[in-house]
């Protein structure tokens, strides 16, 4: 096996989950920084920094029981604006999603995760760039759980080199409410990548095996099937994630090509939409993004460094209709959705 360990323009992480829970470089007090969204907008350099460095940043305390849920909306929406460019999260054309429990069977492949109190396994999303704003916590449950790709592909590297190989090979993918009519519904792509001498990862068990729902699609193999039971157990070892509580207010933005994020079953308590647990999420690419493989452009649409790219969209969006540049993507889009209203 012969795989590039030269040092790539996209830096590795090197943390993992113990050691980052002794660090607090990584955590922003929004207090510290004025208190609200607009104060974070104009603190937007220590932020990227922050991911840069490790691959994450977790904001706490912003003030939203001061304001409105439609304001505390459209505030997390502005300042998903000024980090990046949203991208559409699902063929609704959603732009700001609500993960909440709405009795979501996650077992069925057409349904999503995030509409589930089930508990969600480490992944990773369509999109460059996640943002997670915590409105209410579940009553029990609901961690979020983070793990740094890079590590998870060294401890399996030393564990057995030859899955190491095999998992930087491409494999199938469901490619679930993505699927273009006409063409098929599963691609192939590498769960671990060191193309262009740039470490990336996408990791969604769940969606490699349910791409085998497909007769035309490639079929695992049980090496590729030992290979990924021995990732999902390494993903478990003791101290591997960082598991984050987190609360009202609280805002984690987090780097999808590097970090696989999960979470843990959770409980209302009651079915009372006023104690639900419910969490904002944006999808944002933006202008720090890495040169992704050939293989993944059909998952993220470009393939191109700090473009606009990613999302779920409905069929009739088209790439073509948007630019590369993502602030002049940001005003194409705009005009669209005023236009297609």
């Amino acid at each position: 096996m012969n795989i590039n360990n030269d040092s790539p323009k996209y830096n590795n992480l090197e943390w993992d989950g113990l050691q980052l829970s002794q660090q607090t470089d990584w955590i922003m007090q929004s207090r510290s920084y004025g208190g609200d969204f607009e104060s974070l907008c104009n603190n937007l350099d220590q932020i990227i920094s922050k991911l840069k460095k490790y691959g994450l940043v977790l904001i706490r305390g912003l003030p939203i029981s001061k304001i409105t849920d439609d304001i505390c909306c459209n505030q997390f929406f502005n300042f998903g604006l000024q980090l990046g460019s949203p991208v559409s999260q699902s063929r609704k054309l959603d732009f700001l999603g609500k993960v909440t429990n709405r009795d979501s069977d996650i077992l069925n492949p057409t349904n999503r995760g995030y509409e589930s109190s089930a508990a969600l396994p480490f992944h990773t999303d369509r999109c460059d760039l996640l943002c997670l704003l915590c409105i209410r916590p579940a009553l029990h449950g609901g961690k979020t759980r983070l793990i740094n790709a890079y590590r998870a592909f060294q401890n399996l590297k030393e564990i057995n080199p030859s899955y190491a190989w095999e998992l930087s090979q491409p494999i199938p993918f469901d490619r679930r409410d993505a699927q273009i009519e006409g063409q098929p519904g599963w691609t192939c792509l590498p769960p671990f990548s060191f193309e262009n001498n740039v470490f990336i990862s996408r990791y969604v068990r769940r969606f490699i095996e349910s791409s085998q729902r497909f007769s035309d699609a490639p079929r695992l193999t049980d090496r590729q099937i030992d290979a990924l039971d021995t990732l999902d157990s390494i993903l478990e070892l003791p101290g591997m994630s960082l598991d984050l509580k987190m609360e009202a207010g609280d805002l984690l933005i987090l780097d999808n090509h590097r970090l696989y994020h999960a979470r843990t079953k959770f409980n209302d308590g009651d079915n009372l939409l006023e104690n639900k647990r419910l969490l904002l999420r944006l999808w944002l690419a933006w202008d720090g993004s890495p040169l992704l493989p050939l293989s993944y452009q059909d998952t993220y649409g470009r393939t191109e460094p700090g473009i606009y790219r990613g999302g779920v969209w409905p069929e009739k969006y088209t790439w073509d209709e948007f630019p590369y540049d993502i602030a002049a993507a940001r005003e194409a889009l705009n005009l669209k959705l005023k236009t297609d209203i």
